[in-house]
């Protein structure tokens, strides 16, 4: 079975189990094991960090019961606590794996730029009281469209072999009381849309020049002190896969 989760990160440590914490991958396999009547492994596409949200995590897990996409998805639900919901189940191919297949994956990050924070957004928002400079911030996302080595945004901590990504989008969007940082990429290497967030601020409070994005780029290994926004603004909004088994998590619901 395959499914769309959406949680609000904030009492997890991230999606995948660790040894004493809470993880959203530990609550999805109690849910799918309780339904099973036996241990089950629950698999996801994205390792999300300890307090970030998601609306269209994708995960998979091999399961024996009967039941329609539509019960599972209620049964699911019953069982699994309020801050994580499964959004759709479906039947992919039996060689569908979340890690297979992604064509691209996108992240949003939320600033609540009002003087006082809205106590609506306080888990899901960075509050920065005052005004950013948008059109700053949009030039300063600009030299990072297309295929570039974002060694300098996340390689530090990265396990993966390659740090080469292609940013295919990034907008900063005007929202109610502030903006919405969104990146659409082939892959985000580890806290790379944290790094790309913490730098941009800089930019918007005009603390640094639209071109300095570019220049970390460019420079390398991450320059020490390497800003990271806080993990509590950012959120998995969805992943798309290709044939043989299509999907585009945003879209669902």
């Amino acid at each position: 079975m395959r499914f769309v989760v959406a949680y609000e990160g904030t009492r997890y440590c991230g999606w995948q189990l660790q040894a004493s914490e809470p993880t959203v991958q530990l609550v999805m396999e109690t849910a799918v094991s309780a339904i099973e009547g036996q241990p089950v492994r629950v698999l996801g596409a994205s390792r999300t960090d300890q307090g970030v949200h998601a609306l269209g995590q994708v995960a998979w897990a091999r399961t024996e019961r009967d039941l329609a996409p539509a019960r599972y998805r209620a049964a699911m639900n019953h069982f699994l606590p309020e801050d994580v919901r499964v959004r759709l189940c479906d039947l992919p191919g039996e060689e569908f794996r979340p890690l297979h297949g992604v064509i691209e994956k996108t992240y949003a990050y939320r600033l609540d730029l009002g003087e006082v924070a809205d106590p609506r957004l306080r888990r899901i928002a960075l509050h920065r009281p005052g005004p950013l400079d948008a059109m700053a911030m949009r030039a300063a996302l600009e030299p990072l469209l297309g295929r570039h080595d974002f060694f300098a945004y996340g390689g530090a901590g990265s396990q993966r072999r390659s740090t080469v990504r292609t940013l295919r989008a990034a907008q900063v969007l005007e929202t109610d009381g502030g903006l919405e940082v969104r990146l659409t990429a082939d892959g985000f290497l580890y806290h790379m849309a944290r790094h790309v967030v913490g730098a941009l601020l800089l930019v918007g409070q005009g603390r640094a020049e639209a071109g300095s994005l570019g220049r970390m780029m460019d420079a390398g290994p991450p320059p020490q002190g390497m800003p990271l926004a806080p993990a509590h603004g950012l959120s998995l909004l969805g992943i798309a896969y290709g044939p043989p088994n299509p999907l585009d998590s945003r879209y669902v619901g």
